[in-house]
């Protein structure tokens, strides 16, 4: 009886802490033709579907959830979590593209998803602030490292819960 006891703890500690690690990643690429920051930020799943869940505060599952619900919701939490504001101090509006699972994870017992979006920036990307805290209300030490590029310019932003917006110059080091 311990022993099925400590089986049934183990597995459920082992789903409810799939990964220990905290972190995702954006790939941020500004389009000069399309005046848009086109981005692709990949995220585990079960955090995706935990953040969906407390803030639709309903079951939220990639796979039961009907793909515009769910998608909507994802839009609804980027909107707050993934926030651009041009250099004149306007929010700049997103328009979602669309998700994917990674290819490379998809067989593990935790895969990731991309979510791709793209932000208007009219005004290019000088001068505009990036505010980044995708799970930062799950995890204390989740980090999320931006990659941006406008042309031949580059620049890495790392944000950790609790850290405010950050100018994009994209003139850092390559």
């Amino acid at each position: 009886m311990r022993l099925l006891a400590f089986i049934l703890y183990f597995l459920t500690s082992a789903c409810l802490h799939a990964h220990a690690v905290h972190t995702s990643s954006a790939e941020a690429e500004y389009n000069a033709e399309t005046k848009r920051l086109e981005i692709s930020l990949t995220v585990f799943l079960s955090d995706l579907e935990t953040a969906l869940v407390r803030q639709s505060e309903r079951e939220m599952k990639i796979d039961k959830t009907p793909a515009g619900e769910f998608d909507a919701q994802i839009q609804a939490y980027l909107a707050k979590t993934f926030v651009v504001t041009d250099a004149a101090g306007k929010v700049a509006k997103m328009r979602w593209v669309g998700r994917e699972m990674d290819e490379a994870s998809a067989k593990s017992g935790d895969p990731a998803v991309v979510l791709f979006f793209e932000v208007e920036m009219p005004g290019g990307v000088e001068g505009a602030l990036l505010k980044c805290a995708v799970f930062a209300e799950l995890f204390k030490d989740q980090v999320t490292l931006v990659h941006l590029r406008d042309g031949a310019q580059k620049e890495e932003m790392e944000f950790k819960s609790g850290d405010s917006a950050k100018k994009m110059t994209a003139t850092g080091a390559a």
